[in-house]
């Protein structure tokens, strides 16, 4: 699998006037080797969160927006910067699956793109690296960013959010398993929230014929015991009849 080219979201410091003769030096060392750890946000498993939902009668475009990019790239002091790899395709399947109960039609799509009445949800995640702090001795991935669901142009519901992973993972690729972590957390806080939107447009309710119905009892298997304390039953092939050898 071929990985995106990284995109760095915080600079390296400046080598200053003393080490600017290792900048050539350097540059010949760095190509020569491995200058990012690659860490993959897995695509969310888990079903819908549970909990009330509000059954919304228009569908739902989730745009994750430009500023939320495939591959995110965080760099610490004497660290190699770790890339998150797949952030986007992640937020974006997570969503889709994780909403689908409460709109009739869940799909990826941009505001234009929507109908008068469809609703358009625009998320801005980013992620993080976190060093070993009162949390755990490991480091731990974070994330953070904002939310908001519109409707015909306007803003009908908006929040924050903010999490991390558990403090226990070694610096590089295994904060994969972290930001996966942390991302789930994110994407079903989102669809929690966004479920619970009042609907203020409601399908008019059409009432149905009645229904009888009755529930059949389900009957037992029968099944064929043998009792232990009853012995078992012998036949005896019956004696034949004595010839009177005597009588003639």
């Amino acid at each position: 699998m071929m990985l995106p080219v990284p995109h760095v979201r915080f600079a390296p410091r400046p080598l200053g006037r003393a080490g600017a003769w290792l900048a050539p030096l350097s540059l010949v060392f760095l190509a020569s080797c491995t200058t990012h750890h690659w860490a993959e946000v897995a695509t969310s498993t888990l079903p819908p969160p549970p909990g009330p939902k509000v059954l919304h009668s228009s569908p739902v475009r989730v745009h994750v927006l430009p500023t939320t990019q495939a591959t995110e790239c965080v760099k610490h002091e004497d660290y190699l910067p770790v890339c998150y790899f797949n952030v986007r395709p992640a937020i974006e399947a997570g969503l889709v699956r994780h909403l689908w109960p409460t709109f009739p039609e869940v799909g990826l799509g941009r505001p234009e793109d929507a109908g008068p009445s469809d609703y358009v949800l625009e998320v801005d995640l980013e992620l993080d690296a976190l060093p070993p702090d009162a949390a755990g001795p490991g480091w731990s991935a974070g994330v953070r960013g904002r939310y908001r669901l519109l409707r015909g142009g306007r803003t009908v519901f908006e929040s924050t959010l903010a999490t991390r992973s558990r403090g226990e993972f070694p610096y590089g690729a295994p904060l994969g398993t972290g930001a996966s972590e942390a991302m789930d957390a994110a994407l079903q806080h989102i669809a929690r929230d966004i479920s619970q939107v009042p609907e203020t447009k409601p399908d008019p309710v059409t009432p149905l014929p009645r229904v009888a119905s009755r529930v059949v009892p389900l009957r037992p298997l029968a099944t064929k015991t043998v009792s232990a304390d009853k012995p078992a039953s012998t036949t005896s092939a019956p004696r034949a009849a004595k010839s009177d050898s005597s009588t003639r």
